[in-house]
């Protein structure tokens, strides 16, 4: 039995500037997460266990 197959939606003038745009504005608003207190925490249960 055969499968169709589907097109693939593509964006197209406007709507694609806004895809483009809002993308852009999502990755520099991204922000990094920070580990400090888990790497301070893991150091500590490592020298406790002298590894």
């Amino acid at each position: 039995m055969a499968i169709a197959i589907k097109t693939v939606p593509v964006l197209e003038d406007s709507i694609a500037d806004e895809f483009n745009s809002n993308a852009k504005a999502a990755m520099a608003k991204k922000s990094s997460i920070k580990f400090s207190k888990q790497i301070a925490v893991s150091a500590k249960i490592l020298a406790k266990a002298k590894i």
